[in-house]
C-alpha cells in the first residue's frame, strides 16, 4: 500500500464522519416502511418498489450530493426525513397524474420514478 493512500481505517472514519451513516440508517427503514405499505395500499409491485428506490437509494444519493457537509447526525435524521417527505409527494403526485392517462402500473411507476428523479433534484439544487 502506498503512503499517500488514506489506510482503510481512515477512510472508513471519515465515512462515518461524512454523515452518510445517519442518512443511511434512516432512509432505509423509510425506505422499506413506505415501500411495502404503498406496495399493499395501492396493491401493485411496481409502484411499491420504486417507491422504495426512490427513497432508499436516491435520497441518499442526493444526500451525498447535494446535502449540508459537517452537520450533526440530527441534522442528517432531519434532513433524510424531509427529503424523503418530498420524494414520497413527487412520486405519489407522478404516480396519480400518469394513473390518469396510463392504466398499466409498471408505466405509472416509471414514470412516478423519472419524474421524481428528474424533478427531486432539481428542486434539491434550487433549495441548495
Amino acid at each position: 500500500m502506498s503512503s499517500t493512500q488514506p489506510s482503510l481505517r481512515d477512510r472508513f472514519r471519515d465515512d462515518l464522519r461524512s454523515g452518510s451513516l445517519p442518512v443511511l440508517l434512516t432512509a432505509v427503514p423509510i425506505a422499506m416502511a413506505v415501500g411495502t405499505g404503498s406496495a399493499w395500499y395501492w396493491d401493485e409491485f411496481a409502484g411499491g418498489f420504486l417507491l422504495l428506490v426512490t427513497i432508499g437509494v436516491l435520497v441518499p444519493s442526493a444526500h451525498d450530493e447535494y446535502g449540508p457537509r459537517g452537520q450533526s447526525w440530527s441534522r442528517d435524521v432531519l434532513w433524510t426525513i424531509a427529503a424523503s417527505a418530498v420524494a414520497t409527494g413527487l412520486f405519489t403526485c407522478g404516480y396519480l397524474i400518469a394513473g390518469t392517462l396510463l392504466t398499466q402500473s409498471i408505466y405509472r411507476a416509471t414514470i412516478a420514478f423519472l419524474l421524481t428523479y428528474l424533478g427531486g433534484g432539481s428542486t434539491l439544487f434550487w433549495l441548495r
